[in-house]
Formats: structure tokens, C-alpha cells, sequence
């Protein structure tokens, strides 16, 4: 044991070097809850003095962009300016029976969940839950409408009637399906271009 205490001593330094992380310190993106500024958190090495010695601690610097409209962060979710990531379950998701890739929320309880690219036949869902669907197809409609994106599709279900507008957004990086209460539908239609529309 005496042996023991004495080699630990004598080698402490090596040890403890040996012990400490790697430099695989990297930049980290961080975006704000509200998604209207980026802030980018980078280590930098500060001395520190302990017990005689030089050692070489990681402080944070912090740096902020203000930016608005859409930005796409590192795992390739366009984040809608005033938007925050929503994780967890949808009711409508549950409702339709289908699946999404993300979902982002905002103050007015409005949803826009990403879909990808899939192959559903909405127009079966809708019949199985008892609704319809009203589609907006040419250029002329979407306009007159007021409205974005290559086609447009209501999805009209008894239980949403005059409480909620639920409308898949065909757009060319997928489908949106977008759930707003009727009251601020008309309300905000320019509101909702100006956020898919750079």
C-alpha cells in the first residue's frame, strides 16, 4: 500500500492529464425558443490557476443574430419565424391516422406540421371520419383566395366545423398541413404567405 501512495503521488500529474477530455470542443447552434434569432455558443480556452499550476479551462462565448423569416437549422426543419418545435402527440395527427416529421407551433395556438413528401389518399381519410375535402388546384383559385403554394386541400370534418380550418399546403419541399382556429383563418391568410413565402 505504501508503494501505492507513493507511485500515486509521484505520477499525479501524468494521471490526471490522462484523465482529462479531449479537445473536441465544436461550435453549437442554439435557436431561440420565438426561432427570430440564432445564437451561436463558441468554447474558447481561459487560464486558470489551481494549486501552482497553469491549466486550461472552457468558458462559453455567446454571440447573437437577429434574423427573420425562415431559417433551417442543422437536422433540416425550416423554422417559421415566431415558431417554436413541438414534440409530442397531435390530436388531428391521431385523428387522420398519419404520420409527420415535425411539427412547429406559434402564440395563437396555430400548427404547422412538416408531412414530407408521403402518399396518403386524404380523400379516403376524410370519407372514413366522415367529412370532405374542398381542393384548391389552379393558379387563378389559390390567388383569388388569397392563398400560397402549388395546390391547397381542406380537410372539412364535422367535429372542426366553424372551431378549427385544418388545409394541407402542397409546397415544393412537401406538404404542410396547417390547423387554425376559424376565427383567425381570414384574419391571417397574409400573415401565412408571408411566412412560406421568402
Amino acid at each position: 500500500m505504501i508503494v501505492y501512495i507513493v507511485w500515486y503521488q509521484v505520477q499525479w500529474n501524468d494521471v490526471k492529464k490522462t484523465a482529462q477530455p479531449q479537445n473536441s470542443w465544436s461550435t453549437i447552434q442554439i435557436l431561440s425558443k420565438s426561432w427570430e434569432s440564432i445564437t451561436t455558443i463558441s468554447p474558447i480556452s481561459v487560464p486558470e490557476y489551481t494549486t501552482g499550476e497553469l491549466t486550461t479551462n472552457k468558458t462559453w462565448i455567446t454571440t447573437s443574430q437577429i434574423t427573420t423569416g425562415t431559417i433551417k437549422n442543422s437536422t433540416g426543419i425550416r423554422l417559421l419565424s415566431g415558431t417554436s418545435i413541438y414534440y409530442g402527440s397531435l390530436a388531428i395527427i391521431e385523428k387522420l391516422g398519419i404520420k409527420y416529421q415535425y411539427a412547429l407551433a406559434d402564440g395563437s395556438g396555430t400548427w404547422y406540421i412538416y408531412l414530407g413528401t408521403p402518399s396518403y389518399d386524404f380523400a379516403s381519410i376524410a370519407r372514413a371520419l366522415k367529412g370532405s375535402l374542398y381542393i384548391l388546384s389552379t393558379e387563378q383559385d389559390i390567388i383569388q383566395n388569397k392563398l400560397f403554394g402549388n395546390k391547397i386541400v381542406f380537410i372539412n370534418l364535422p367535429e372542426y366545423k366553424d372551431q378549427q380550418v385544418l388545409m394541407l399546403i402542397y409546397l415544393n419541399d412537401g406538404i404542410r398541413l396547417i390547423q387554425i382556429e376559424y376565427n383567425l383563418y381570414h384574419k391571417s391568410k397574409t400573415y401565412l404567405k408571408s411566412l412560406f413565402i421568402d
